[in-house]
């Protein structure tokens, strides 16, 4: 299963050079009708006849957020266990299904929800919207599957954290950053808690999390509203609401007040510095401000980390990246040192770019090109079914307002270059962040 992984969406964000200078002044018209069902379930239609095909997106209110501490990883799990079958469709035939029918289908999870959608010809939707259906009302959900998916997600994580140079990176500095929200542990969990979950335990987690009045479904691209109402009622409106209490954490990490500082011992050749600062919430103007300014900071060609930094010579990389979280989260900030530069001087480097963006408004030009990144990366996204459901989705889930799709670029059009200072200042203090120096075993004394 296609995973989000941290570095590569990083790659995706920052790939592209903008030359245009101007603010983002467009307006995005994405036409759009939603309505509720009787269960709770919240249905949005989005019709585009530029192709002949439909994309069936259903997003649940469901991520690492809502686990235990003792009982990390479910929702990970569940993103791998909801594609075993049901009770009419075989262990093992939920992707051959759609992939025979001239389908692609994926998913993936994060901190606060859980994403499952099928690409479908446009004369497939009905077996689309009868699939989902199958899997929010009876899973198959057995001793087989778990154990098998067990097995599976694991050996990801071992793969894709334990095994990966620096790949525990992130996981630490949640666990460094975070002394009580449920930020602190990784999407993938802990494997002794996904290793000894009971049946029941698993069980339990869908009948409280895969309902309808949990979830919101999308149907984007070629259809017939009429019928596709018919379908929806069809097949989604006899499952009933869940019974069972939704836990919505509204855990508030207490403000960090010291530098905390830690060195990591790993199977690597070159040292790297990892840092992450507490950041805002998606959503908010600081979140947005900080979008900006990170492209300044890692955004292309141009950028300052890459001109004063990786140019240099002093790191193979380095790169900033301001994860949206729907609760304060953190920025990212990875650097990783050329041979024979001392991670000192690499940190150094770092520290007077930030602080240059602290004590300096960013210029015109610098900031120009951002705005004009952003207006990019938003019209880009808005112009493919894939993520205009997406973000339809997300606005619904998050923020209860699908309608934020057509105001996207005006949270950006009220940001100055005193705003990027003023959130510079506030979010990239040192007193703010965790440290990471991650040496190779060999320098362990």
């Amino acid at each position: 299963m296609k995973k989000l992984v941290l570095l590569l969406a990083i790659a995706v964000w920052c790939s592209f050079t903008v030359g245009a200078k101007k603010k983002a002044d467009q307006k995005v018209n994405i036409e759009f009708a939603e309505y509720d069902l009787n269960n709770g379930l919240h249905v949005i239609l989005h019709k585009d006849a530029s192709t002949p095909n439909v994309i069936v997106p259903i997003m649940y209110h469901v991520g690492t957020k809502n686990e235990t501490p003792d009982k990390t990883g479910f929702a990970h799990f569940f993103e791998h266990l909801m594609f075993e079958g049901s009770q009419n469709i075989g262990r093992g035939e939920y992707m051959k299904i759609v992939e025979e029918n001239g389908g692609a289908l994926n998913a993936n999870t994060s901190p606060d929800r859980t994403y499952y959608f099928e690409l479908m010809p446009s004369n497939q939707l009905e077996l689309a919207l009868w699939m989902e259906s199958e899997r929010m009302l009876h899973a198959k959900i057995d001793s087989i599957g778990i154990a098998t998916q067990k097995g599976v997600v694991i050996e990801e994580r071992k793969q894709t954290m334990e095994s990966r140079p620096y790949g525990l990176a992130t996981e630490k500095l949640g666990e460094k950053a975070f002394t009580v929200h449920p930020y602190r542990w990784s999407v993938l969990g802990y494997p002794e808690h996904i290793r000894t979950a009971t049946d029941e335990e698993i069980y339990h987690f869908y009948k409280t999390y895969y309902v309808p009045d949990n979830a919101v479904l999308v149907i984007s691209g070629d259809f017939d509203e009429k019928q596709t109402k018919e379908w929806v009622e069809k097949y989604f409106a006899g499952i009933p609401k869940g019974i069972k209490p939704i836990a919505r954490p509204n855990i508030v990490e207490p403000p960090q007040t010291t530098e905390i500082r830690d060195t990591v011992y790993d199977k690597i050749q070159l040292p790297g510095i990892f840092m992450g600062y507490h950041a805002p919430a998606m959503g908010t103007k600081d979140a947005h401000s900080l979008q900006v300014l990170c492209q300044i900071l890692y955004g292309g060609a141009s950028s300052r980390m890459k001109a004063n930094i990786t140019d240099k010579g002093l790191a193979l990389e380095a790169f900033v990246y301001p994860l949206q979280q729907e609760d304060p989260g953190l920025i990212y900030v990875f650097g990783i040192v050329n041979g024979g530069v001392a991670p000192e001087t690499l940190e150094e480097a770092i520290n007077e770019e930030f602080e240059k963006v602290q004590n300096e408004l960013v210029s015109e030009d610098e900031f120009q090109m951002s705005m004009a990144a952003k207006e990019f990366s938003i019209a880009s996204d808005l112009s493919t079914t894939r993520r205009v459901s997406e973000y339809l989705a997300n606005n619904f889930t998050y923020f209860k307002d699908s309608g934020r799709i057509n105001r996207e670029l005006d949270f950006y059009s009220t940001i100055t270059r005193e705003d990027l200072m003023e959130v510079a200042r506030k979010y990239f203090a040192k007193n703010n962040r965790v440290v990471l120096y991650y040496l190779p075993e060999s320098e362990e004394k």
